[in-house]
């Protein structure tokens, strides 16, 4: 049966029972298309429902609380949705239950019931874990419950929740719940900053929604959030332009809610830019919005953003206004991110305000908030203020602590990311022994397919060329960890040529020794897993950082598990058990005796020898003979008696082996692996070198505006910064000249973007043939460029620089292109970089308005 849009009549009359079942089949199809039918015919099945059982009523009650929700009246859908819950939970019918208790939580939800969302939602997942059949309800109540948690800042628990619920729909083969997954995974991870993540979830999800039917609604969050990821990675020409079309989108759609979202987003995207009137514009639209809906997320949103827009524009009253009932409305609703940010926001406005005592008070419930949600980022925010609140009232030693506490959380932060990198290099290389493997298992199937002798041929050359892949893996691994307590490289490599010599002083084959004075050169590699702040700790070590420490030998082992080659091996059982000793009272394992490899036992020998004979931060070198003085006292407690003898005797003979110590051959037959060996360390230097070319060239498009070529609002920053220290320096004046290129909407929206993108380029060419003697220009966003320049230039210079601009813009075929211009000069209008580019910005919008005005 098809029911559209003008089916005003229900489906016919008929007994109670197979009327009803009619408008169910309907309603669900109506629910998109037509709100108001769908909620008439969802109220005559609860007109029926009377006459009929009690599983009919619940049926009734969910298609009922649907149509409420899509008609807008969310509190009139929640006691649907508890009505359905209660009569499913009457009829014992736990994964219909669960459902309905999943829609109760998702409208707690819209309603910003965060607490009692959460309820509804876990008891959803209690209800549909134990059914496998209800995997779908309980990926849609784990995502649910995921943005309850963000709501409440505990983002960490959301993104894990998140995944769980993308594994149960991906396992469902559920494309729209995957899509709302990766919508929300990616939103996450730009929270996290993991912007490279987020954009392949985003464009995954993207990908995705292009499969189904369009759905505004789905899509808009997707845009909204790859608009926000290309702002925080730098590219905010691109990010108001995806919004913008997400807004046009959410306009058409005559949906208010989704409207107040682009606009808001819209609007901080233009004051992350600072084009301050159209971000006035579209904020106070989404205020509007929201406050009309009475949606206090959006309200609460629109007043932060519009908070920070006054306090940027020198209107502190109305600043310290908005912020506050932004503040209230965060209490009201439980949302401790924006009560948060709210007070961050007050501290820092009372400070600039020199009201130090309410400052004092919301910077301290600020960092107090942020410690408790684990929200390190605002943490440092709020020491930074802190300290300089402390600095400002005299008390040094205060704002020495916040200091402190500020530098303690970058370092955590930046030893994060390189123990996040440290787990890639480590997962790398497991994804590396899989690939070797799966070409393994390949070859071999050729083998029984493509006749045994050519096969034979393929496997012994392919296992070779694994082989050597193999040990690139591993020695950049070993490289890897060495490097970062030991920037030369040689310990490792005096360990391994010494464990050489005493194994062929105990009678081992040379080809044998070779190799253990390669696997020799990895006994440390599991340091790659042991924190820089342990690792390089120039102190003591405190117990459990020595615990810590400890532990390398089992990462080292993990990594190098599994290895099918000698080499591999003998490299596993060295990282194991180089720090056992003697006695039983090494680690891990306390191995005594004979139980601790022979192999373990040499490098042990040989690493202790080398770290006394060569100079370490807390202690100077040793003689040779000391060393072995000593190696000889712990005979029979660290090391094993017979193996001493002969190691002394080694250790008292020079060396008879070059620096490079011998042709170490691979664990494979006629391989030279010291040449391999030499060869990749060749190669890391190589890549070592273009990593340092690719960061060069990568921090000059960090500063390059990438449609126009000049430098970019940070490329400005920093000169501006630079500019400053020198002028201080020498007393020297300069001025900031700020532009804004007047009529590009008109051209966007007349001619198209790329047009627009040529006006721009136009003004670009323009700026710098005119003002090329004068100083450098940069685009700092939209249609907004600057100079800065030493030249003293009065009003009458400058004017006649932007009529020549003018002139030039009308050479290029722009015959009606005009600029407005504002500056400000150091050091009588300002003394700060900020407020220098603030102020030329204010008086080239003055200026832009009396044009406007037919005023001079």
């Amino acid at each position: 049966m098809t029911v559209g849009p003008q089916s005003s009549s229900a489906p016919r009359p008929g007994p109670p029972q197979t009327q009803l079942q009619a408008l169910q089949r309907a309603i669900p199809e109506l629910l998109g298309v037509d709100p108001a039918q769908a909620l008439a015919m969802a109220r005559t099945c609860c007109d029926l429902i009377g006459k009929l059982d009690c599983s009919e009523a619940a049926e009734s009650h969910v298609l009922l609380g649907r149509a409420l929700q899509a008609s807008g009246q969310q509190t009139e859908a929640l006691a649907a949705f508890r009505r359905a819950a209660d009569l499913f939970k009457q009829l014992r019918q736990p994964v219909s239950e669960a459902e309905a208790r999943g829609l109760v939580g998702k409208a707690l939800i819209d309603l910003e019931q965060f607490d009692d969302a959460a309820i509804a939602l876990e008891r959803a997942l209690e209800l549909a874990k134990p059914v496998p059949e209800a995997a779908a309800i309980q990926a849609t109540a784990l995502n649910h419950l995921a943005a309850v948690h963000n709501h409440q800042g505990r983002a960490a628990e959301a993104l894990q929740l998140t995944h769980q619920a993308l594994q149960l729909h991906e396992s469902g083969g559920n494309v729209t719940g995957q899509v709302h997954c990766l919508t929300n995974i990616g939103s996450l991870q730009m929270r996290f900053g993991q912007y490279g993540e987020a954009i392949k979830s985003l464009t995954r999800a993207y990908s995705l929604y292009k499969t189904q039917a369009a759905d505004p609604k789905t899509e808009m969050p997707i845009l909204h959030n790859l608009a926000h990821v290309h702002s925080m990675s730098g590219d905010a020409g691109l990010a108001i332009e995806v919004m913008l079309t997400a807004y046009q989108a959410a306009s058409a759609t005559g949906n208010q809610r989704l409207e107040a979202l682009a606009s808001l987003n819209l609007g901080g995207f233009y004051l992350d830019t600072r084009q301050f009137d159209r971000a006035r514009e579209y904020l106070q639209l989404a205020l509007s919005l929201s406050r009309e809906l009475k949606y206090q997320v959006g309200e609460l949103s629109a007043l932060d953003s519009l908070g920070n827009l006054y306090g940027q524009t020198e209107e502190p009253v109305l600043a310290l206004q908005t912020i506050r009932e932004a503040l209230a409305i965060a209490l009201e609703i439980g949302s401790k991110q924006g009560e948060l940010e709210a007070r961050l926001q007050l501290g820092r406005l009372h400070l600039r305000q020199g009201e130090l005592d309410a400052a004092r008070q919301q910077l301290e419930a600020g960092l107090e908030l942020a410690v408790s949600i684990q929200s390190v980022k605002e943490q440092a925010e709020a020491h930074e203020a802190l300290a300089e609140y402390s600095e400002r009232c005299g008390d040094l030693g205060r704002a020495l602590a916040h200091s402190r506490e500020l530098t303690r959380i970058e370092r955590e932060l930046f030893n994060a990311e390189r123990d996040r990198q440290t787990r890639n290099l480590s997962i790398q290389f497991e994804v590396e022994r899989a690939r070797h493997d799966a070409e393994i298992y390949r070859v071999r199937t050729d083998v029984e397919q493509e006749g045994r002798q050519r096969a034979e041929e393929q496997v012994r050359v392919r296992t070779a060329e694994l082989a050597r892949a193999q040990q690139e893996v591993v020695t950049r691994l070993a490289m890897a960890a060495e490097y970062r307590d030991d920037t030369t490289g040689e310990h490792t490599r005096r360990v391994g040529r010494t464990s050489a010599r005493i194994a062929r002083a105990l009678g081992w084959p040379e080809g044998q020794a070779n190799v253990l004075g390669i696997a020799a050169r990895l006994h440390d590699v599991g340091k790659i897993g042991i924190p820089d702040s342990v690792l390089l700790k120039s102190g003591k070590l405190e117990s459990a950082e020595f615990r810590q420490m400890q532990t390398h030998t089992l990462i080292g082992a993990r990594i190098l598990s599994g290895g099918r080659s000698e080499l591999l091996r003998l490299a596993e059982e060295i990282a194991l058990t180089h720090h056992e000793r003697w006695d039983g009272s090494g680690y891990p394992r306390g191995l005594r005796a004979s139980e601790i490899p022979l192999s373990g036992r040499i490098v042990a020998l040989a690493d202790v020898f080398d770290a006394l004979t060569h100079a370490r931060p807390y202690k100077a070198a040793w003689s040779p003979q000391e060393a072995l003085d000593e190696i000889r006292k712990l005979t029979g407690s660290h090391f094993d008696p017979e193996l001493v003898d002969t190691a002394v005797a080694v250790l008292t003979q020079p060396d008879s082996h070059d620096s490079d110590w011998g042709e170490e051959p691979l664990p494979l037959e006629q391989e030279d692996a010291s040449h391999v060996l030499t060869v990749f360390e060749q190669l890391l230097v190589e890549r070592t070198r273009e990593l340092e070319q690719a960061r060069a060239v990568a921090e000059r498009l960090a500063l390059t505006d990438s449609l126009t070529g000049l430098g970019n609002r940070r490329a400005l920053e920093q000169v501006l910064e630079r500019t400053l220290k020198q002028a201080a320096g020498n007393h020297s004046p300069f001025t900031v000249i700020s532009f804004d290129l007047d009529g590009l909407k008109g051209v966007n929206d007349a001619h198209g973007h790329a047009q627009g993108d040529l006006f721009l380029q136009g003004f670009a060419q323009a700026l710098t043939e005119v003002l090329g003697d004068v100083g450098l220009a940069y685009r700092i966003g939209g249609d907004e460029f600057a100079v800065v320049t030493a030249n003293p230039l009065d009003e009458g210079a400058l004017q006649d620089l932007l009529d020549q601009v003018h002139g030039q813009m009308r050479r290029q075929g722009f015959e009606d292109a005009t600029a407005s211009m504002g500056h400000a000069q150091y050091p009588q209008d300002a003394q700060t970089a900020g407020d220098l580019l603030r102020l030329s910005d204010q008086r080239m919008y003055h200026r832009k308005l009396f044009r406007r005005r037919g005023l001079h």
